[in-house]
């Protein structure tokens, strides 16, 4: 039942005028932050504390901008499986530079890692498995849903276009040890809060428990590090961007340069500062292991 209301919904979207789909996203925003105090309160305090120099009404305003984008987010995965090789292409472009970036990045033969942030869109990089040669295989990691139908929609969304899925908690670090170790690309999400397990870094000025993931397999294959993320540039369209991470310094971490990274774009860039996901709860004091030395 579920999970043909899944496939009917998806199949409405991919259909119903853009500026009706986009009026609702805004709708739905208002109606979340209206009804969701705890939520709400969290994103305007996680907007208030990054940008303390912002005024109250301009962060109210990425609130709900970041909302809509969050909720635009949700509907193009549902509508993904509908959307023809053709419109996506329109919709979701690279530059020739960036696709050469991409094609040259096994070239050490050490594997390549893809960090992704959750910008708006972030689903859509699966469609970069149609731009890259098919001796580069990308294997992404992911966190389950809880209930299967949904699950399993997802999984074969994102596998579409020749991504291969690698569950987090079926045995996830060996299978992405193997993938490197034969030089392939590992693509994951390094801007969740890690729980426990992670290390304490500041980020926008804040202790927050960040991934160690990517420092192991660092130290490990010495892979190349790219930062691949979407900047959205119309309903459901944006340009994918791709950057090299380059040399650490001295004592650096992969997921310390990747957090100055993003901290810099959400700083300097108005249209990324709005569509990155604010709702989650990033910063949760004294969890996360303390880092030896000084934390940066």
């Amino acid at each position: 039942m579920l999970k043909a209301l899944i496939i009917t919904l998806g199949k409405l979207l991919s259909f119903l005028p853009v500026f009706v789909i986009l009026t609702g996203s805004y709708i739905l925003a208002l109606l979340f932050l209206v009804l969701k105090w705890k939520r709400s309160t969290l994103l305007i305090n996680n907007l208030r504390h990054s940008f303390p120099s912002f005024a109250i009404l301009k962060v109210i305003w990425i609130a709900i901008i970041s909302s809509a984008r969050s909720i635009e987010q949700g509907l193009l995965v549902l509508a993904w499986p509908n959307c023809s090789l053709d419109c996506l292409k329109k919709k979701f472009t690279i530059s020739c530079e960036y696709r050469s970036i991409l094609s040259n990045s096994l070239s050490k033969g050490n594997g390549c890692m893809w960090l992704i942030p959750h910008f708006c869109h972030a689903d859509a990089l699966s469609f970069l498995g149609h731009f890259v040669d098919d001796k580069n295989e990308i294997h992404t990691l992911y966190r389950p849903f809880k209930n299967k139908e949904i699950n399993e929609f997802v999984k074969k969304s994102r596998e579409r276009f020749g991504v291969k899925t690698i569950n987090r908690k079926s045995g996830g670090l060996l299978k992405i040890l193997r993938v490197l170790k034969n030089n392939k690309t590992v693509a994951m999400l390094f801007d969740q809060n890690a729980g426990g397990a992670g290390t304490r870094i500041k980020f926008m000025g804040r202790e927050c428990s960040c991934t160690t993931l990517p420092d192991i397999l660092y130290q490990k294959f010495k892979p190349k590090v790219l930062f691949v993320y979407t900047k959205r540039t119309a309903f459901w369209a944006s340009s994918i961007e791709v950057e090299e991470m380059g040399d650490l310094s001295d004592g650096q971490l992969v997921i310390e340069r990747a957090n100055d990274w993003l901290e810099q774009k959400l700083r300097d860039d108005k249209v990324l500062r709005a569509s990155w996901l604010w709702l989650h709860q990033r910063w949760r004091p004294g969890v996360g292991q303390i880092r030896q030395g000084v934390i940066r």
